[in-house]
């Protein structure tokens, strides 16, 4: 009887062991389940992990390769900078000779110029100089004759005076002594004015004014009455010697003068 009591009870007891089991057993399996989704999951995380490393190997072999040729190239622009470097620093020592060169001929240019220059200005002061003198007997003279224009004789005489006295070689020495005579013939100082007149006949016998020179000598004499005979003598010399001259009419017509009564000898 009591075994009939506790059948069911073991039976039910036997039954719930039995759902409970199942109940693990299906836990478990979706357990499983999980844990094989989860490793499926893995793996393939794995394998993405797998395929980005090979990746990044690629990659990282690249950036190798990369600074490896960066590097030679390097090592290339280092060479090549460093020639260039020796062809700057050649370069630069050549253009040092050459500027240094080129101050130099600026030197010794700069020292002919200023050669020059000393030169030139010393030419210049001679050529100023030489002027300066050729203008002043010029001056002198042309003051002179002004005065002698103007009929101040004594000035003009003193001026041309003054001429003969600074300048006995200039080329116009004979005019000033002509005309120092006649400033001194235009005072009726003909015994002054004889020896300047005799002077030029002297002096310069190839002057253009000797038959001048003549006439105003005889002159002097006849305005003096003193030695006629060599009046005379002069006067026939200017139409003899120079026939075409204005002074030959004046000689000849002073002559006659002479022709008319005798000429004293003193």
């Amino acid at each position: 009887m009591v075994f009939r009591r506790l059948a069911p009870i073991a039976a039910a007891a036997l039954l719930s062991g039995c759902v409970a089991t199942q109940r693990d057993v299906l836990d478990l399996s979706q357990q499983t389940d999980e844990v094989k989704a989860q490793i499926a999951d893995l793996k393939k995380t794995i394998s993405s992990l797998q395929a980005n490393q090979a990746d990044l190997a690629t990659k990282l072999d690249q950036v190798h390769s990369d600074v490896t040729t960066f590097s030679e190239a390097a090592k290339d622009s280092e060479t090549s900078m460093a020639k260039l470097s020796a062809k700057l620093d050649d370069l630069q020592a050549a253009l040092g000779r050459k500027v240094a060169a080129v101050g130099e001929d600026i030197a010794k240019h700069q020292s002919d110029l200023e050669k020059k220059f000393d030169a030139q200005e010393a030419a210049t002061k001679a050529a100023l100089k030489a002027a300066e003198e050729a203008a002043a007997p010029a001056k002198v003279y042309r003051a002179a004759e002004k005065a002698y224009q103007e009929k101040k004789y004594d000035a003009a005489a003193k001026g041309f005076s003054d001429f003969i006295e600074r300048f006995p070689k200039s080329s116009q020495a004979d005019r000033a002594t002509y005309f120092l005579g006649e400033s001194l013939y235009a005072k009726k100082a003909y015994s002054d004015a004889a020896r300047q007149y005799a002077s030029i006949i002297e002096k310069f016998p190839k002057a253009d004014i000797i038959p001048a020179a003549r006439l105003k000598y005889a002159m002097c004499l006849i305005k003096m009455n003193s030695h006629m005979n060599e009046a005379k003598r002069y006067l026939e010399s200017i139409p003899e010697d120079f026939p075409k001259s204005p002074e030959a009419a004046k000689a000849e017509r002073l002559l006659k003068k002479f022709a008319t009564k005798p000429a004293p000898s003193r």
